[in-house]
């Protein structure tokens, strides 16, 4: 349910269901949604945790850092190297 909810959601969770629903579609993206919600609650009962959530900008910003890392290692596979501009 609470994965259900997040869809139109300004968070990020909210984010990642829409960015997963565009590859695994709403089905599986509201799932995958639960599973990371899930273990959001679960570290916060185990190691007794306030939630302590990301801004969407920040969120927007380590998964853009994270993006620009993998094409910078993909490229280098290839042979490349990206430069930015």
């Amino acid at each position: 349910m609470a994965a259900q909810s997040v869809k139109q959601a300004d968070n990020p969770f909210g984010m990642l269901y829409r960015r997963l629903r565009t590859r695994l579609g709403p089905s599986q993206a509201t799932v995958a949604t639960a599973h990371a919600i899930a273990r959001v609650v679960y570290k916060m009962l185990k190691n007794k945790v306030e939630f302590d959530p990301l801004s969407v900008n920040e969120y927007q910003a380590k998964y853009e850092e994270q993006q620009i890392k993998y094409m910078k290692k993909r490229a280098a596979r290839f042979g490349y190297q990206l430069i930015p501009t």
